[in-house]
């Protein structure tokens, strides 16, 4: 046999019956945190009206928080409230003096007139350097007026010239003479060229004669190598000497020229160091007249700005002594001490407990529906067959 299916709970009756919980909930809470205290310094108390709220259609509960001090606390507030009337009837008193000074526009004109900002100075901002030229150096030297050299065998040969000339121009004289002086003597004797005693008697001469000369020219060919070596170490020293005169006078140009220069250098720097110290001096003095100028105007200026202030401060006077009587000490309510608070309740979930239930209920009846089924199901298996259910 199956079962039916729950009713349906009413929703809106359990949401009904829920708003109605959640506003009792509310209710006691408000409740619990309206206390009444009482303190040294006086006591708070509450108490409600209900009154009908034509929107919910309900009654409502109004409350009211009355506080009463102590009579000594009473009587102090009592005194400050009238010390507060009386310094509120004194500012009320001043009000025409303020109208006065307050009244009357104020004359700018009165006050020292601002400072002007000086001209900036036109400062030096370069000094012109002398050029100092640079002086002729002398890069070459000419040595064409110095001792020449012959790289040749030239001093040895004009040597052994020398050596044989001079031996000629001694001997030769000598030999001449004593070819002529044999002769005689021959003749003299009676003996004639052709004859053996002559002819052999002058070739002996001669043959002594050339003798002589083959060893004056041997001599001639030593001496020369000496001598020709003395008449180049001669021109070798006199041309180094010219050389080194030369050069030594070349280096004298350049060191004066030199000198001139790092003089004409020297003068152009000090020139121009002065003249740089000049322009800072200057560019100096016109600053600090700058300086000076630019105080004065600050000064002008803070006097016209303490003037103003002065007589701002002397019209806002009376108005600020009107403040200082109606902003003085204010009366203040005694404090309560603090309590902890009541949290609200959970509001009981009436709408989903049924919706739960609902759904239990319906799971349960499927439940028993779907044994039932499978039960009939089962006991009609073995006649499947019998109604041509099958081959």
């Amino acid at each position: 046999m199956s079962k039916r299916a729950p009713k349906p709970p009413d929703y809106a009756a359990t949401a009904r019956e829920q708003a109605t919980a959640s506003r009792n909930i509310t209710e006691q809470q408000t409740w619990a945190n309206r206390p009444d205290q009482r303190t040294p310094f006086g006591n708070t108390t509450w108490s409600n009206t209900p009154e009908w709220d034509e929107s919910t259609q309900q009654n409502l509960n109004r409350w009211t928080q009355s506080t009463t001090l102590d009579p000594r606390s009473q009587g102090a507030l009592d005194s400050q409230l009238d010390l507060q009337r009386g310094r509120s009837d004194i500012a009320g008193s001043m009000l025409g003096r303020v109208g006065n000074e307050l009244g009357s526009t104020m004359d700018w004109n009165q006050f020292q007139q601002g400072g002007q900002a000086p001209n900036a100075p036109n400062l030096q901002t370069g000094v012109n350097q002398q050029n100092v030229s640079p002086e002729q150096l002398q890069r070459g030297l000419d040595f064409s007026g110095a001792q020449q050299i012959d790289p040749s065998q030239s001093y040895v040969q004009r040597a052994e010239g020398a050596i044989n000339d001079r031996f000629s121009a001694r001997n030769e004289p000598r030999f001449g003479r004593e070819q002529a002086n044999l002769e005689t003597q021959l003749r003299n004797r009676g003996v004639k060229p052709g004859d053996e005693a002559y002819d052999r008697s002058l070739s002996d001469l001669r043959q002594g004669q050339n003798d002589a000369r083959e060893q004056s020219q041997y001599q001639a060919i030593i001496g020369s190598g000496q001598e020709g070596s003395r008449m180049f170490g001669m021109d070798m020293s006199a041309r180094q000497q010219q050389v080194g005169e030369t050069g030594q006078q070349g280096a004298f140009a350049n060191q004066a020229s030199a000198g001139q220069f790092g003089m004409g250098s020297s003068a152009s720097g000090q020139n121009f160091s002065q003249g740089l110290q000049g322009a800072a001096f200057g560019n100096q003095a016109q600053q600090a007249g700058f300086g000076n100028q630019m105080q004065a105007s600050n000064y002008q200026s803070q006097l016209r700005q303490q003037q103003i202030a002065e007589e701002m401060q002397r019209r806002g006077f009376s108005l600020n002594e009107v403040n200082a009587l109606l902003t003085g000490q204010q009366v203040g309510m005694p404090s309560m001490p603090s309590f902890n608070t009541a949290n609200r309740g959970e509001t009981p979930q009436l709408n989903q407990a049924a919706q739960n239930t609902y759904q239990a209920g319906l799971d349960s009846a499927n439940s028993q529906n779907a044994f039932m089924g499978s039960l009939v199901g089962a006991a009609a298996s073995p006649f499947s067959g019998m109604f041509g259910g099958g081959r």
